[in-house]
């Protein structure tokens, strides 16, 4: 006499989540290899915190109303656990939605003893009980890169915002991305509000101008006109911003008075001037739109510059901004901060659709290729001129790039994972963020870090070069001193990669 068995039940993946076999897995290994190389030649240290923190942890940041995209997280072997859950409906911990709060968390901590900025990033799963759709799931990986402390000078807000989007650019570049595939659009909130008083918009109309502005390019004509009317804004406000935006591109190149033409302080477009002009020395200026008054990044703790990364067709690639003061909430002391975050799904998408997805056994080789060397490879400072300033950004930008193979240059078929790409492989190279200008207390900051090679620019052919390991000069057969420039036969980043 047989049994007769139930049919087995078919369980599915929860919605929102993947199951990643090897080749998926190699994919998404692909992209979080290519994020942790663009961070560390761009000399920011991994960290690492919780994959589940204290729900009241993401309520001091984002306030009550995030509890409704959390996945909470309780065990149920506490009774009272259990009634705190019945009762109020809030677990004691949830799931990491983002990580801007655990990372605000760890530096207010030990704030006294790091190291003034800190350059950190990390990369790893993350959880929005969210509704899925392209580019969107409920879980995914996410890096995040972020610049906290400082002085709080203009120089140092700009160079922490130039660092955060140098890196994003340098990850592109490494993933063949180029300009004409993706832009990076930089605004201001204090330029958006001092646009929105040109345009005589009432004060105690501003958040509604915020939350009209975000997201204003991804709804339709109408969509827009029906948001104005619902918020209470005029109806002819995007005429008068672009009118507003047209101005300030037109006296940022004529040398007109900006902070006249965008209704805001000096200071404001000072720094904004300054970012511009940092991202040119670097050679990135080809990638940026600035005073894009569309960008304004929804979340409230933004307090001045804020970029999204824009593919057509998809969503933010990348976004982030300035967020001042966070840190203060967790306990800590008053830090300039800013920082981005990216998630594997869209970056994915991006990659699969400009068809910069490597398969097979090119996948296998891109992604057991050796990445940057954690470790700095090279140490730049000026020698204490500071008409040498902008060369040490030129150069830093330079050997953290690379120089490609022209032959790897000439080929149709090329693709930015073949191993023959580069001439002079990309590499780890650092800057010192002291004040002082010594240079015997700039060495020893280079070797605090652990760096291979000093690097003295005394000008854009005279630059000296020191093997820290063995506390020895080198010299260029031909020259004596190296260059700054890529194309010369004493270029320093050539030396350098010759020993390594």
């Amino acid at each position: 006499m047989s049994t007769k068995h139930p049919a087995p039940k078919k369980i599915s993946a929860p919605k929102g989540t993947r199951d990643l076999y090897p080749e998926d897995l190699l994919r998404q290994q692909y992209i979080t290899n290519a994020w942790r190389d663009a961070a560390i030649r761009c000399g920011f240290d991994e960290i690492a915190g919780p994959t589940f923190e204290t729900t009241e942890l993401y309520a001091v940041k984002s306030g009550e109303g995030i509890l409704g995209e959390l996945f909470q997280a309780f065990s149920g072997k506490s009774p009272k656990e259990v009634e705190r859950v019945k009762e109020t409906g809030q677990a004691e911990f949830a799931l990491r939605p983002e990580f801007t709060p655990t990372l605000a968390r760890m530096y207010a901590a030990r704030a006294k003893e790091l190291p003034q900025p800190c350059k950190w990033f990390t990369a790893g799963p993350y959880f929005r009980a969210e509704r899925p759709q392209r580019g969107r799931l409920r879980e995914f990986l996410q890096w995040n890169v972020d610049v906290l402390g400082g002085d709080g000078t203009i120089g140092s807000r700009v160079a922490a915002d130039v660092e955060c989007i140098a890196c994003l650019i340098t990850l592109f570049d490494q993933l063949g991305v180029s300009p004409e595939d993706l832009r990076l659009k930089i605004c201001d909130r204090m330029i958006l509000a001092g646009s929105a008083d040109k345009v005589g918009l009432p004060k105690d109309k501003l958040d509604d101008f915020f939350v009209f502005m975000d997201g204003v390019s991804k709804r339709s004509e109408k969509e827009n006109l029906l948001l104005l009317e619902k918020l209470g804004l005029p109806e002819n406000l995007l005429a008068d911003l672009l009118a507003v935006q047209a101005t300030a591109v037109n006296a940022m190149r004529s040398g007109n008075d900006l902070a006249e033409a965008l209704g805001v302080q000096a200071p404001v477009i000072e720094q904004h001037q300054c970012l511009y002009f940092d991202l040119a020395s670097r050679g990135f200026n080809s990638w940026c739109d600035l005073f894009e008054l569309s960008i304004v990044r929804g979340l409230a703790y933004y307090t001045g510059t804020v970029f999204e990364a824009i593919a057509e067709g998809e969503r933010a690639v990348a976004g982030g901004g300035r967020y001042d003061n966070l840190i203060e909430l967790f306990g800590g002391p008053p830090t300039p901060a800013c920082g981005f975050g990216m998630g594997d799904v869209v970056l994915g998408n991006l990659l699969d659709d400009k068809g910069l997805m490597p398969t097979g056994s090119e996948l296998m080789d891109a992604v057991s290729r050796p990445q940057a060397s954690i470790r700095p490879v090279a140490f730049v400072v000026p020698n204490g001129d500071d008409e040498n300033e902008p060369l040490v950004h030129t150069l830093v930008a330079n050997l953290r790039r690379g120089i490609e193979c022209k032959q790897w240059r000439s080929r149709d078929d090329r693709k930015p994972w073949d191993a023959g790409r580069y001439r002079v492989a990309p590499m780890h190279a650092r800057v010192s963020y002291k004040s002082t200008r010594n240079l015997k207390k700039l060495r020893a900051d280079a070797v605090n870090q652990h760096a291979r090679y000093f690097v003295e620019i005394h000008a854009d052919n005279k630059v000296e070069l020191t093997d820290l390991d063995k506390r020895e000069p080198i010299t260029s057969d031909t020259h004596g001193s190296f260059s700054v420039d890529p194309s010369a036969e004493n270029y320093v980043g050539t030396a350098i990669a010759n020993r390594i």
